[in-house]
Order: C-alpha cells, then structure tokens, then sequence
C-alpha cells in the first residue's frame, strides 16, 4: 500500500495499481486500498472501474468519507451532478471539511 501511494505520487499510476491489485489481493477487506485504487482508475479515465471500487470501498466501510468524496468527483465527471453532489454531502456530514468546498464550487 505505501509502495502504491509513492509511485502514485510519481504518477507512475499504472505501477501503482498493480500494488493496490496486490494489495487487495492480500486483503480483500481494506477498504482503503479499494479506495485509492478507485481514484487511481478515475486518474486512467476508467470510470467505470473507478465506481466499482469506490462502491465496494464504502461496502466495506459506509462511513469512509474519502470515498464518497472520490465517487462524488467521479459522478460529476460522468455528467451525473445529483449523484455526485448526494456524495460530496454525504463526505462533508462524515467530517471531510473540504466536501463543502468542492459542493460550492460543482454543486450550485
């Protein structure tokens, strides 16, 4: 997972999936790992793989802010304003302060 998040942030996404790919492999109940694998997807333009993982990534967790957060981007995205902004709600009332900003900026 760390070794994930570095090369994420080197952009190296493709190298960072196959991580999180193993990752879940190890441990198909982190739903971090989901998570960020789902953003990563939303970063490769595969949306739908990227809703895949953030909705099994808030089955595992359904108080997972980030993910709702990320799956709320990711619906905006796809032209699917009600449903994004439903999730950037839903991050900002499970204490991601920054929801708020992105519904101010995507949702009026």
């Amino acid at each position: 997972m760390n070794r994930a998040a570095s090369k994420s942030k080197l952009q190296d996404y493709r190298g960072a999936l196959k991580d999180l790919d193993m990752t879940i492999e190890l441990d198909s109940e982190y739903s971090k790992a989901y998570c960020s694998r789902g953003e990563l997807k939303s970063n490769l333009k595969d949306y739908r793989g990227a809703i895949i993982d953030l909705n099994t990534a808030i089955k595992l967790n359904p108080n997972y802010a980030l993910a709702y957060y990320v799956r709320g981007f990711v619906q905006i995205g796809l032209g699917n304003k009600d449903l994004g902004c439903l999730d950037l709600s839903r991050a900002g009332e499970l204490g991601l302060v920054e929801a708020y900003e992105a519904i101010k900026k995507h949702c009026q």
